[in-house]
């Protein structure tokens, strides 16, 4: 019983600290530049948009003033399904190039993509989202990096834009940052795991359509390029700012899409990692598999540290409990007053996890995760 909270405590402790650290000395020690360089291929930017009239005129805004050589630019914007007035209001940019591609019928953001690029005409494919803005020169430092050959694929940074109103803002910035600094140390050594559909760049040539169920697009075509031989790099200097969801029982649903969709994306690739025969392999373990596992080491250690006859086990296991106990009264005070003041970390940190373990028995017990998923409130 001891060896199994030990187990678990180090797996846990692995996940948040020692696979960083680990990316980190490699990065240093046998790094993998970038050959980066000026580069102007033609790019198509795909913008989906289901029901985003609150959002879908700012964005064409922004997208209209990206600084990108004339005539090198197409923009493309996908609404299937959308029943309020985004459409109309794309439309109204038509006259300035944009296509808008829209059918009445709603088949999921993935089928969408597949539409969209299918009518694409640029080398570069960019995928944004409709709630995202990006500062003028965000294209340029992004196709910077096809200068490489060995280059398939480009995520961006992702930014929280400061909101004190939002339940979500103070965790998303930490979770972001992190994830940011994460991804910086696996591109240097190679391909991170996994890119932000909001920021996204590959090469046309790369893309195939996909099956229409994938939930997790971005994952999935970073997976493909990988498979190909290719490298899915992180440029931190290209940024993607958005607002996080307003409040934690929406961001809770969308870590629960996460997870669930995470398990559906491992289905889809079991020869690269059943067994993982490469060290991208680990890498995909060690920063997504394992973090979606981590709600079974903190129960394996909760359990296994009452069970044990010992006083420091059974202080470990108080100990716990107080620390869940703090979250459980973060989540009061968020329902009553709006905030968790000091209680916050532990509220943010389990229902994350309480997302993981929901998203891995809807998942394996349940219908899965499909690709009409229900859209948070921005």
């Amino acid at each position: 019983m001891k060896l199994l909270f030990w187990v678990a405590f180090a797996a846990v402790v692995y996940t948040y600290f020692g696979y960083p650290l680990l990316v980190w000395l490699i990065g240093r020690m046998r790094p993998r530049p970038i050959k980066q360089g000026k580069f102007n291929p033609s790019v198509s930017m795909i913008i989906a948009a289901y029901n985003e009239e609150k959002v879908i005129g700012h964005k064409m805004v922004n997208t209209m003033a990206l600084a990108y050589p004339e005539g090198q630019l197409e923009i493309i914007v996908v609404a299937d399904g959308s029943t309020d007035q985004t459409v109309s209001i794309v439309q109204s940019y038509e006259k300035e190039g944009v296509t808008v591609l829209h059918q009445s019928l709603r088949q999921g953001k993935t089928a969408a993509l597949n539409r969209a690029v299918s009518s694409a005409t640029g080398e570069i494919v960019f995928f944004s989202d409709a709630n995202t803005m990006y500062e003028p020169t965000v294209i340029q430092k992004i196709v910077r990096n096809f200068n490489d050959p060995s280059v398939g694929g480009v995520s961006g940074r992702k930014v929280i834009l400061k909101d004190c109103d939002r339940q979500t803002s103070q965790g998303e910035t930490a979770f972001w940052n992190y994830e940011g600094w994460l991804k910086s140390g696996e591109s240097r050594l190679g391909s991170i795991v996994g890119a932000d559909g909001e920021i996204f760049a590959i090469r046309r040539a790369l893309f195939a359509p996909m099956p229409s169920f994938i939930v997790h697009d971005d994952m999935f075509l970073s997976l493909k390029i990988v498979e190909a031989g290719f490298r899915v790099i992180y440029e931190g200097e290209a940024t993607s700012a958005e607002y996080s969801s307003k409040t934690l029982h929406d961001e809770f649903f969308l870590k629960v899409r996460y997870a669930s969709a995470g398990y559906q994306i491992l289905t889809q690739f079991p020869k690269m990692f059943f067994p993982p025969k490469t060290f991208f392999a680990f890498q995909f373990i060690s920063h997504k598999l394992f973090r979606w596992l981590i709600p079974f080491f903190l129960l394996t250690m909760l359990l296994s540290s009452a069970l044990i006859p010992s006083l420091w086990y059974h202080s470990l296991f108080w100990g716990q409990v107080s620390f869940y106990l703090t979250a459980v009264l973060g989540w009061v005070l968020m329902k009553k007053i709006g905030h968790a003041t000091l209680f916050y970390v532990p509220l943010y940190f389990c229902m994350g996890n309480a997302a993981a373990l929901y998203g891995f028995f809807l998942h394996f017990f349940s219908a899965g995760q499909t690709s009409l998923w229900r859209k948070a409130e921005r």
